[in-house]
C-alpha cells in the first residue's frame, strides 16, 4: 500500500496544488496593491518548496491540469544539465506567452506599445516614414450575441491569420483589444501604407467563417483607420495612435467596411479635446 504520508499521493498532490495556488493569489493581490510595481524591473525573487517524493511525471501532469506550467521544478537528484534546459526553454515559452495574445497568437497590446514607441523612435532617429493602422471588427457584438462566443472567438482567429499572412516580415501585427487590431509599418508612407490596408480589409470582408449548423457561412468585415509620420518631427506613441483611432472613427461614422486616412500626424497634431469620448465609440462601434 501506499505511504499516506507520500506527496506523491493524490491526497498530498491537492495539499501541495492548494498551497500553490493560495501563494499564486497572494502574491498577484501583494503586486497589484503595490504602487509602482513592474513586472519588467526589479529584482527577481525566487521561492522554494521541497516536495519530497514528487516525481518529474507527476508534477507534470498536475501542471498540465492545473494550469502551473510557469512554475520551474528541478529535481535535486541526477545531473542537473538536462533541467537546466528544461528551464530555459519553460523561459522561452513564458516569454513568448506574455508578448502574445493566447487566442490569436498575435502579439499583445504589452508588445504592440513597445514596439510602436520603438519604431517612431527609429522613424524620428532616421527621418523614415512610420504608419500604423488599427483595425476594428464592425457589429462584433452581435456575432457574439447571436452566434455565441465560440463563434466570435473562431472569426478572431480567422481575422489575425488574414493579418499574419498580408503582412510583410518586419512589419508587425497586434490584436490589442477584443475585436481590435493593430498593424505598423516600418518605412511605408501613407499611399502605400493606404494600399496594403485596403487589401486587408477587403480579405476580412472576402472571409467565409463556419460557425456551425447555426451559421455556416458566417461573414464579417472591418473598418480601419491608418495614420503615418514622415519622421520629421518627434512624436509620441499617443500622437500617432491617437490619429489611427480618430480616422477609425471617420471610418465607422461613414458606414463601416473602408479605411480612413488621417492627415500625416507631422503637419497637423490636433488638441487633446478632439480625441474621440468612449461613449461615442461605443455607440458607432456596437451601436448601443
Amino acid at each position: 500500500m501506499p505511504d499516506s504520508t507520500d506527496p506523491a499521493t493524490a491526497e498530498n498532490r491537492e495539499a501541495i496544488l492548494a498551497e500553490i495556488l493560495t501563494l499564486r493569489r497572494i502574491l498577484a493581490e501583494r503586486a497589484a496593491s503595490c504602487p509602482g510595481f513592474d513586472r519588467d524591473g526589479g529584482e527577481d525573487v525566487v521561492l522554494m518548496r521541497l516536495c519530497s517524493g514528487l516525481t518529474l511525471a507527476a508534477w507534470d501532469a498536475l501542471a498540465r491540469e492545473h494550469h502551473l506550467l510557469d512554475w520551474l521544478v528541478m529535481p535535486l537528484r541526477g545531473h542537473p544539465l538536462p533541467y537546466i534546459r528544461r528551464i530555459q526553454k519553460t523561459i522561452r515559452e513564458l516569454a513568448h506567452l506574455s508578448d502574445h495574445d493566447h487566442l490569436t497568437g498575435l502579439a499583445n497590446r504589452a508588445a504592440f506599445e513597445r514596439t510602436l514607441a520603438a519604431e517612431l523612435e527609429r522613424s524620428t532617429r532616421n527621418g523614415t516614414a512610420l504608419s500604423m493602422a488599427i483595425l476594428d471588427l464592425d457589429d462584433f457584438k452581435a456575432i457574439n450575441d447571436t452566434h455565441g462566443h465560440p463563434c466570435g472567438d473562431e472569426v478572431l482567429r480567422r481575422v489575425a491569420a488574414v493579418l499574419a499572412e498580408a503582412k510583410r516580415t518586419y512589419d508587425f501585427a497586434a490584436r490589442i483589444g477584443g475585436e481590435e487590431f493593430a498593424l505598423v509599418l516600418p518605412g511605408l508612407g501613407l499611399s502605400r501604407a493606404e494600399t496594403a490596408v485596403r487589401r486587408i480589409v477587403s480579405a476580412v470582408a472576402a472571409l467565409h467563417v463556419d460557425c456551425g449548423q447555426a451559421a455556416p457561412d458566417l461573414r464579417v468585415t472591418a473598418s480601419a483607420g491608418l495614420a503615418c509620420t514622415k519622421g520629421k518631427v518627434p512624436l509620441t506613441r499617443d500622437d500617432l495612435f491617437g490619429a489611427a483611432d480618430r480616422a477609425l472613427y471617420e471610418a465607422k461614422s461613414q458606414g463601416k467596411n473602408r479605411v480612413v486616412k488621417a492627415p500625416l500626424v507631422d503637419l497637423v497634431l490636433p488638441p487633446e479635446d478632439t480625441l474621440v469620448g468612449a461613449d461615442e465609440k461605443k455607440f458607432l462601434f456596437t451601436g448601443s
